[in-house]
């Protein structure tokens, strides 16, 4: 599945688990259980910014919308159609399969290794193996092996916010770092000033990111992510000039629209 294909179903929310309460196994939160004919709909955003002393900021934005119905609920490999639409860029469609657990995504037949940031369901590529019992203020560590949709290679610490097994609801922290390069990182971008504009490269440094993520019974329900790393910006009339960059990923669900996505 592309990496601009991304995708959430509700609020962000869950209740903690009483103290004396039997903890759930993590599958229970975590493993997916699609049902043939089920259907997830949503809307999402991302936003990268530049910022340099002195400079207008630099901003870039695309937001679409996209449907997903399950075609096949195999546990190993489920296959969904999806519509999607980049608004005032292009949309289309395809066939979805998930491999590995989640962590290989297939596009009409075409498999990647699952490096979005965000997707319809749980990803071990980036969330890592939790533990067989999951509660409240839990947390385990992931080391995440590649460059991916919104951070380099690193290391990931997950810690468990809030859980409600009355609907197999559980709200997660991830907060990671790592030094590199992003999937697909253009690390270029352009300087304003006055009117005037100057094309830079951009050298990355050392990224954080942060941000909660909420499954129902292995699917997300709501997702939030921000990357935050200093860069250097390099031009051959300016010089080099710090500066800051973030990215973040907002994810929110919406009612079924006639035609899809």
């Amino acid at each position: 599945m592309k990496s601009f294909i991304v995708t959430l179903l509700a609020a962000l929310a869950g209740a903690s688990t009483p103290a004396n309460a039997a903890m759930p196994a993590a599958t229970a939160y975590l493993a997916p259980a699609f049902h043939a004919g089920d259907r997830f709909d949503n809307v999402f955003s991302r936003t990268i910014a530049y910022r340099a002393s002195g400079y207008d900021e630099s901003v870039r934005r695309i937001s679409g919308s996209a449907s997903y119905t399950v075609l096949d609920s195999a546990t190993s490999q489920p296959r969904l159609h999806i519509d999607y639409r980049y608004d005032g860029a292009h949309q289309g469609s395809g066939a979805v399969e998930f491999r590995d657990g989640g962590a290989t995504s297939c596009f009409d037949g075409k498999c990647t290794p699952n490096t979005d940031a965000s997707g319809l369901a749980w990803n071990p590529r980036l969330w890592g193996k939790p533990p067989a019992t999951l509660r409240v203020g839990q947390s385990w560590s992931v080391r995440i092996a590649e460059p991916w949709e919104l951070g380099p290679a690193g290391t990931q610490k997950v810690t468990v916010i809030a859980l409600d097994p009355s609907s197999q609801r559980i709200t997660l922290l991830r907060d990671g770092s790592g030094a590199g390069a992003y999937l697909g990182d253009k690390l270029e971008t352009t300087l304003t000033r006055g009117g005037q504009s100057w094309p830079v490269t951009v050298e990355p440094g050392r990224s954080h990111w942060y941000g909660y993520t909420t499954f129902r019974a292995g699917v997300v329900v709501s997702d939030e992510l921000m990357v935050e790393r200093p860069v250097t910006l390099v031009s051959d009339k300016l010089g080099r000039i710090s500066a800051s960059e973030r990215e973040y990923i907002l994810l929110n669900a919406m009612p079924p629209a006639s035609g899809g996505g």
